[in-house]
């Protein structure tokens, strides 16, 4: 996140990182804080209160919203596009999109930018294919980008290419 907010600050961007492990007092996800039951909700949580936040900022547009996550904040950030409207683009990166939230995706669902490393150790790339899928079904625009040979974490040509993707991307559909 460091990396990318002194370039979208010039393009007139506002980045915000909502801090959800702070809600249940955990430092990383894990098989069990994840499947547990309690703790996607409460980070749901926090990202429907981060986005309150973002709103009531002098200088935001409440209408130029999007979310951008990267692995389990790409999955927080689909799971709230599928249950809100109130989001104008998704960015995912290394992330999918489960059930329940999946089924509740409808044809609302924001334009999506997909971003998925070929050889993703930690996330399958199965993710992504089973997002682009569902966001065909319902006719939602989107981009799949997957980049060869880049697992969970990218190389530095990888993130270049991934900030001209997020540009173009955000810059369509903002």
């Amino acid at each position: 996140m460091d990396r990318i907010a002194p370039f979208v600050g010039r393009l007139g961007v506002s980045l915000y990182a909502p801090h959800y492990f702070d809600r249940t007092g955990t430092q990383r996800a894990d098989p069990a804080t994840i499947l547990d039951g309690v703790h996607v909700p409460l980070w749901l949580e926090t990202v429907s209160d981060a986005l309150a936040y973002v709103r009531s900022r002098p200088n935001v547009d409440p209408n130029r919203i999007a979310l951008l996550g990267i692995s389990l904040g790409a999955f927080l950030s689909l799971a709230h596009a599928a249950t809100h409207a109130d989001i104008r683009a998704v960015v995912e990166i290394s992330g999918g999109l489960v059930e329940p939230y999946a089924s509740q995706a409808t044809q609302a669902f924001p334009p999506t930018l997909i971003l998925h490393g070929e050889v993703d150790q930690v996330v399958s790339l199965d993710q992504a294919r089973s997002l682009e899928k569902r966001l065909q079904s319902l006719n939602v625009p989107h981009e799949r980008h997957i980049l060869p040979g880049e697992g969970h974490w990218f190389s530095h040509g990888a993130q270049v290419r991934i900030l001209a993707a997020i540009a173009q991307f955000l810059g369509r559909y903002l």
